[in-house]
């Protein structure tokens, strides 16, 4: 990539960060301030590309802290606060929030990212015990310019423009959007989503398990994660048949558009994983024979995203079994609900890291 394509990648990163922040204050000022929710997600996986040479891995914040902080990396202890609000007071008010919940012990850092172009002005406390500091989009659009090289300015360009897509946003210039059939189905996936959480988790669990245990295991924020995945069009249900479309699996967490389902996790999946990035999931066939040399055995959770778009009902158990039942248009990948699947492995209790599809080996070469 030579130097204009560098500058022309970045105009367009900055192009649709601008946009975001136009629709997202437009939003906020008919009062609908869901939307603003929905941006600490786009930035989440823009800020981990942006420092992945710094191994930054930001999560998304329980509830209770959202006063507070947003993202945080529990092993670099960062925390960072996403917002649209730019009131002169803004900054002091969370730096007070932050200390008075007691954050300071969990966290050396807090970063305010403010989404416009804008920020508040006002004297920082020298003496604070954490290190803190805030950017407007114009200076967090510099810091993706200096922390990125083209790789990554793609992967960024790729999130803006092809992963996600605000309301109202046409996917291609020259295509007009249908505003209200978009924002009505917006709002429908709004409802759901905060219909399916309170239905589902475990009411104020921050209360019952600490952020240590969600991060390692963030299937314990549900009531119970096991429940009937069922297509809109099975007949076989509750029999098992060669062509039945439901089964009997595990929600793991949520995420932006949807639910992350816990696809064998009875099973203790592991990987292999070569000196040079490369992996396969190991066979039952492979379970026994020694770890190839070059490779190291790490587990693995295989995880399905399903979409709010395909989730049509729900419901609390039947006659049949007690488990909550998620009804589903399997329009997604291999004749499935998923919308794509991930592999999160690990060495250790974290299953943070995710494993790059581009690098599986083929099947034949996986099991020579």
């Amino acid at each position: 990539m030579n130097l204009i394509d560098v500058q022309h990648m970045n105009q367009r990163i900055k192009h649709k960060l601008f946009e975001i922040a136009f629709i997202i204050k437009s939003f906020n000022q008919t009062g609908d301030t869901d939307i603003s929710r929905y941006a600490e997600l786009y930035f989440k996986d823009i800020i981990n590309k942006m420092f992945k040479l710094k191994k930054w891995k930001f999560e998304k914040a329980v509830k209770v802290n959202q006063d507070t902080y947003d993202l945080f990396d529990n092993k670099k202890r960062i925390c960072i606060q996403i917002t649209s609000n730019i009131r002169k007071s803004k900054i002091s008010e969370t730096i007070n929030k932050f200390k008075k919940n007691g954050h300071h012990h969990d966290f050396n850092e807090l970063i305010i990212l403010f989404l416009s172009d804008k920020k508040p002005k006002g004297e920082i406390d020298p003496n604070l015990n954490f290190k803190y500091s805030d950017y407007n989009l114009i200076e967090f659009a510099s810091l993706i310019e200096n922390n990125c090289a083209h790789k990554e300015l793609i992967e960024i360009r790729d999130i803006l423009y092809s992963k996600y897509e605000l309301p109202n946003s046409p996917k291609r210039i020259g295509i007009k959007s249908n505003t209200k059939t978009t924002e009505r189905e917006f709002l429908k996936l709004i409802k759901l989503e905060k219909d399916l959480k309170q239905e589902l988790l475990i009411p104020e669990y921050w209360k019952h398990y600490s952020n240590e245990e969600i991060v390692k295991n963030p299937y314990l924020k549900f009531k119970s994660s096991r429940f009937i995945l069922r297509a809109i069009d099975d007949e076989t249900y509750p029999l098992v048949e060669d062509h039945s479309k439901w089964n009997r699996t595990f929600m793991y967490d949520f995420y932006d558009k949807g639910i992350l389902i816990w696809l064998g996790a009875l099973m203790d999946y592991k990987v292999l994983i070569s000196d040079n990035g490369k992996w396969h999931i190991k066979s039952f066939e492979q379970r026994d024979k020694p770890i190839p040399n070059g490779f190291t055995e790490a587990s693995v959770r295989i995880l399905g995203k399903l979409p709010y778009k395909n989730i049509v009902h729900y419901k609390d158990g039947d006659e049949y079994y007690n488990d909550h039942h998620l009804y589903c248009n399997y329009r997604g990948i291999n004749d499935s609900p998923f919308e794509e699947l991930v592999y999160y492995y690990s060495y250790t209790d974290y299953f943070t890291a995710e494993l790059d599809k581009i690098n599986e080996l083929p099947e034949e070469l996986a099991n020579a």
